[in-house]
């Protein structure tokens, strides 16, 4: 008996293996490999398929190439707002998105930060221990350099290129840090709005560079280049948004080239925040560059509900 046992076996597996195979049904379609049917359909009993479900952080790990093509993935991203059905496309080595779902809408402007409507060089200079907006520009924003290594005062006039202030094109510029230096915003009244959403534009220019297995030092290890972005509702905790669009890391929003790697190329991005709600809401962005040929900018704080 347990000879005739192990012959059926080896025949429904032979089977499988020259046949198409069907799911909850009897009879696949003799087009298709897999055939997944719903032969019992009830309100106890309900019939589907669920494909992976990924953030787009997660997705931007899975190390596909041209042999994945066709690859699919359901991203539900709440952070950055994409609910979409992709599907890998290995020839042109992109995934695509076949279906979005619609998301949750911001239309109304509720604050907007262009960096436009100050003097030049409003914020911070090392360079001349001078430009501390707090004592004579008003701005709905304050720049915190005490987490930097050498932090003004009293570092000596003229010690090296060290500055955060507005540039001529309008933006907020971070060159040669030395240590992190964080801008924050005022409180923002977000009360009266089921959602919310912000973005920041940032970017960087130089060598910047980053390698995770040096963490631990980024204080003061004199190399490691990155931008976090941090936000907190009513007056909580900070929460970081990280490896935003997979172009960071578990500890930062967004770092240089591959990490670990010294590739030089900053992820320029628009970092995104959606689904938030509260009665207010308090933007910070952090930065680190340790050269004179290395300048983060941001631009464009804009925070907008439905």
């Amino acid at each position: 008996m347990k000879q005739i046992k192990i012959f059926l076996l080896l025949i429904f597996i032979s089977t499988l293996s020259f046949s198409q195979v069907s799911m909850g049904g009897t009879t696949p379609s003799s087009a298709a490999v897999l055939h997944i049917q719903t032969s019992n359909f009830s309100t106890t009993n309900r019939g589907g398929f669920i494909m992976p479900v990924v953030t787009e952080a997660q997705q931007a790990l899975i190390p596909v190439t041209a042999v994945d093509d066709g690859m699919q993935v359901f991203v539900s991203d709440a952070s950055t707002g994409k609910w979409c059905w992709d599907i890998y496309d290995g020839q042109a080595a992109v995934w695509r998105s076949i279906n979005c779902a619609p998301v949750p809408t911001c239309a109304n402007q509720i604050y907007l930060e262009d960096f436009n409507s100050y003097a030049l060089h409003t914020g911070r200079d090392r360079r001349t221990d001078s430009g501390d907006y707090v004592t004579g520009v008003f701005a709905p924003w304050i720049i915190d350099d005490s987490a930097a290594n050498t932090p003004i005062p009293p570092s000596p006039v003229g010690q090296d290129n060290d500055y955060a202030y507005t540039n001529a094109a309008g933006e907020m510029e971070l060159d040669n840090t030395d240590g992190a230096i964080s801008l924050t915003t005022a409180a923002i009244d977000i009360s009266g709005y089921a959602t919310v959403c912000f973005s920041v534009d940032v970017r960087g220019t130089g060598k910047l560079e980053y390698d995770s297995a040096d963490h631990s030092t980024d204080a003061d290890n004199n190399k490691n280049d990155f931008t976090n972005v941090e936000y907190s509702i009513d007056g909580g905790p900070w929460t970081m948004i990280v490896n935003f669009g997979g172009n960071g890391t578990v500890n930062h929003t967004l770092v240089a080239g591959p990490s670990p790697g010294f590739n030089g190329n900053f992820p320029d991005s628009t970092v995104t925040q959606m689904g938030l709600s509260g009665t207010t809401l308090r933007i910070r962005l952090t930065s680190q560059v340790w050269a004179s040929d290395e300048t983060i900018y941001y631009d464009n704080i804009i925070v907008s509900g439905g």
